[in-house]
């Protein structure tokens, strides 16, 4: 009767979609919520990259550079960002110029990145830096915080940074107020 009762029930495939389900759902929801946090994330990666190359060929398409001019730049650079909060961007632009092969810093300001100070030596990719030219420099940081809070717990940094030359004069020139 026993061996009966256990046959009859090895044979009953009733309900196995079910116990197939309920096994397989809680993964594929992880995996949901992983390729949207994961997808937040790239998207505010794009965005990092879009603002630190407009930053920098804003800057570049200029002759000088204001103190009104920087403000209104960093500004536009971080409403690329939006809807991420803004005060969380840092940005910094420098104009780094050829020394006898050596490349310097010519001036940088930042928004919430500390400056670099001028003549400060730099490292950069090779042959970037015409001789006796000079390059506009722009980085921009953002710290990702996840939207869920489950699958990336801690801060991440993005960052980038790009170089440009300059369009219309050799070297970007910085006029502060005083």
């Amino acid at each position: 009767m026993f061996t009966a009762r256990f046959r009859q029930y090895c044979a009953d495939k009733s309900g196995i979609s079910a116990v197939e389900f309920a096994l397989i759902a809680p993964l594929m929801l992880l995996i949901y919520f992983a390729c949207i946090e994961l997808s937040f994330m790239m998207l505010l990666d794009r965005k990092v990259t879009s603002a630190s190359s407009s930053m920098g060929d804003l800057v570049a398409r200029a002759a000088t550079i204001k103190d009104e001019d920087l403000e209104d730049i960093f500004q536009a650079s971080r409403m690329i960002l939006e809807p991420n909060p803004l005060e969380d961007a840092r940005m910094r632009v420098s104009s780094l110029y050829d020394d006898d092969g050596t490349i310097r810093v010519a001036w940088s300001d930042g928004l919430h990145l500390e400056e670099y100070e001028e003549d400060k030596v730099i490292e950069v990719p090779e042959n970037l830096v015409p001789e006796d030219g000079s390059v506009v420099y722009a980085e921009v940081e953002y710290d990702y915080e996840s939207t869920l809070g489950y699958f990336f717990t801690t801060k991440k940094t993005l960052r980038d940074e790009f170089y440009l030359r300059p369009r219309r004069v050799s070297h970007v020139a910085r006029v502060r107020d005083d």
